[in-house]
């Protein structure tokens, strides 16, 4: 300890210092290098738990989203005329130590509800299209339920895929499937780690917007070519009333609006139930 240090320390401050003196040159006056790469190595395994990552994942897709409208970026509706039941979306993921159980070495239970904000939120913003590029548009999570299966062992990657499951007149059912991932050279089905319902609202501010509409206004179903051309004339605005039912007059009362609830006759067969 410098002495220009020691005689700014008022004389308590001293007096409690002076028996530790002898011990002050045992204190290394630097870091070894090899605790540095030890503390890098350490850094870089739990990156993805370091602080704001988890937000900037989860956000991003979302932010880009509202960026590329703004530019002006459009995207050609792949929607028109599909089943919105045959849209999957899949990604990959890998058991981290940050996300790993330390005793059983395994993905923990909270990461899986972590990883799932991942997809789920962008599942949904593609599942129904044009009706959430309106200002203010956004989903609300009604319930969660996970019936896990098999552990996700450390270090190993996992595929996680989405799809709808059904819809009433209020609420979207989507099912998350955990699983491993799939090799075209295999012929093996994939482990099945967990299976996941989760069950979300469209909202616009404090209203609700049916599911239905919301997907006969993307141009989903038999009707889908004929809506879509009168979408295409509408304006944001008109969109909205349409979609809220204030404008059954105006230029959407050319819609022909696909099945009001769907899929849910096979409810009983879902994983968990989440209402």
């Amino acid at each position: 300890m410098s002495a220009a240090l020691l005689s700014k320390l008022p004389p308590s401050v001293l007096e409690r210092l002076v028996p530790l003196l002898p011990y002050l040159r045992y204190i290394p006056t630097s870091i070894p290098r090899s605790l540095k790469w030890l503390f890098l190595a350490v850094l870089l395994l739990n990156i993805d738990g370091l602080p704001g990552v988890w937000h900037f994942q989860i956000m991003w897709p979302f932010i880009r989203f509202r960026i590329q409208r703004a530019l002006g970026k459009k995207w050609p509706n792949w929607r028109v005329g599909k089943d919105m039941f045959e849209f999957t979306t899949t990604r990959e993921f890998r058991a981290t130590p940050n996300s790993s159980d330390s005793f059983g070495f395994h993905l923990s239970n909270s990461s899986y509800a972590s990883t799932l904000d991942h997809v789920r939120g962008p599942f949904a913003i593609q599942l129904v299209g044009d009706a959430y590029g309106i200002p203010g548009m956004t989903f609300a999570l009604g319930g969660t339920s996970f019936d896990f299966k098999k552990e996700i062992p450390l270090g190993a990657k996992y595929e996680i895929e989405n799809r709808l499951l059904g819809y009433d007149k209020k609420w979207l059912y989507i099912q998350t499937t955990f699983r491993s991932p799939l090799s075209p050279r295999s012929t093996r089905p994939p482990t099945i780690y967990s299976l996941t319902l989760s069950r979300l609202v469209i909202k616009h501010n404090r209203r609700t917007i049916p599911p239905y509409r919301a997907f006969s206004l993307t141009g989903y179903g038999a009707e889908g070519k004929e809506n879509w051309e009168v979408v295409k004339g509408m304006s944001k605005g008109e969109k909205l009333g349409w979609l809220v039912g204030d404008e059954e007059g105006g230029k959407g009362r050319g819609i022909k609006c696909v099945e009001v609830e769907r899929g849910m006759e096979k409810r009983g067969e879902w994983p968990g139930q989440v209402a």
